[in-house]
């Protein structure tokens, strides 16, 4: 009996954990306003960003976010941002810090390039992150060669 009784716990609480992943697809950024950016030498940068949020998943903090941005496959520009906890079940407006500095051997004047484009084809970005839950588990996120007009589409 206390097998069926450990077997029985066993599953609710599997079906309770998949129940609760499958919200977490469903976190979006509803809009997302550039506040300030702030020149630090003649490479680097901080940036900060209002980001809304809408979760209907558990609360979750993302930490050791970091973004390689690539042109034709050449790094460029390399971004980190500060820790984020994002408040369960609820819409939210959250600030976000960014750092960034370009990468040493990008030519700075290639950037000018992008003003007379009118697409962004060439720019792919590298993201990860890690996310981590109010109890402790956390899991470890890498997306590589992200469209950047994709998620300029989006929005």
């Amino acid at each position: 009996m206390k097998r069926v009784v450990e077997l029985i716990i066993i599953t609710i609480a599997a079906l309770c954990a998949a129940s609760c992943s499958g919200s977490f697809k469903d976190i979006k950024v509803t809009s997302c306003q550039l506040v300030e950016i702030v020149p630090r030498g003649l490479s680097a940068f901080d940036a900060t960003m209002d980001l809304v949020v809408d979760n209907p998943a558990p609360q979750v903090t993302l930490s050791e976010m970091v973004a390689l941005v690539k042109m034709d496959q050449v790094p460029c520009l390399h971004l980190a941002a500060d820790e984020l906890t994002i408040e369960p079940r609820s819409e939210n407006v959250y600030t976000v810090y960014f750092h960034g500095h370009l990468d040493e051997s990008f030519n700075p004047f290639t950037l000018l390039l992008l003003l007379k484009q009118e697409n962004m084809d060439s720019l792919t970005m590298d993201i990860s992150f890690r996310g981590t839950l109010k109890s402790g588990l956390g899991k470890h996120f890498e997306y590589k060669d992200i469209p950047i007009k994709d998620l300029l589409d989006n929005k």
